[in-house]
């Protein structure tokens, strides 16, 4: 099994080498976890090792993401240059034309990675087509009479979520999809479906350790490795962040 590596010192280790290439795996937690910064890292790190990447935000700005990438040394635009970055910001609620756009993305510079920034705001704000659920974005037949996130009925929810990240699958890419969840939550997403629909869970929180509070990163699961379940300290530097051996 090929394995994709992440960049992030530490964390390949708890995940036999790396995430197992073609997999959808949910990064989630709280606000001021280092989600974003994670998943910006493992793009960038796929970018300097010929694997281009496409990043999808719905909240920020692209000036905002590639300055704060600037922090870390991360010089994005001349990733774009070679063409092993595109970072997307969505500028419209309709699902099947963001999920048609980032597919165009994707086959356009052949990427091998992905990131949805977030998941969360996607199903939240997002606009879906009734026909689209049924017949999979046939954009010729769709109706008029759109669904907005969440869905009515726990039942159609889960079947939204399951088929948006059905679609993202189907990219042939390692994608980490972003989510955000309340702390001390008991669900590990806030729509408590994605996690079952993701091949694997990354969870970011902040708690107490030693006295002092820490960023803390553990593994919940990753489809196809035996996960080390322990949970390790995440830690900011120079060049992004890092896990305490």
């Amino acid at each position: 099994m090929k394995r994709i590596q992440t960049g992030v010192t530490g964390l390949d280790r708890l995940i036999q080498g790396g995430i197992p290439e073609g997999l959808t795996v949910l990064v989630t937690g709280s606000c001021g976890t280092g989600k974003s910064i994670l998943c910006m890292q493992y793009l960038y790190n796929g970018a300097l090792m010929g694997e281009p990447g496409v990043y999808v935000a719905f909240e920020e700005s692209k000036d905002r993401l590639v300055e704060h990438a600037k922090t870390f040394g991360w010089d994005i635009p001349a990733m774009e240059k070679k063409g092993l970055m595109d970072i997307y910001v969505i500028d419209t609620d309709d699902i099947s034309e963001v999920l048609t756009t980032i597919k165009a993305k994707v086959d356009r510079i052949k990427a091998k990675r992905l990131v949805v920034d977030s998941l969360t705001t996607m199903m939240e704000h997002g606009v879906i087509y009734r026909s689209q659920i049924t017949k999979e974005m046939n954009l010729m037949e769709r109706q008029k009479v759109a669904i907005r996130f969440p869905s009515e009925g726990h039942d159609m929810t889960r079947k939204d979520i399951y088929f948006i990240i059905g679609q993202i699958n189907r990219l042939d890419t390692t994608a980490l999809l972003i989510s955000e969840v309340a702390e001390k939550s008991n669900y590990l997403s806030r729509d408590t479906i994605s996690e079952f629909a993701c091949d694997g869970v990354i969870l970011l929180e902040i708690n107490t350790v030693g006295g002092s509070p820490e960023r803390l990163l553990s593994v919940k699961k990753m489809r196809g490795t035996p996960v080390n379940l322990q949970m390790s300290i995440m830690k900011f530097g120079p060049n992004g962040v890092s896990l305490e051996e």
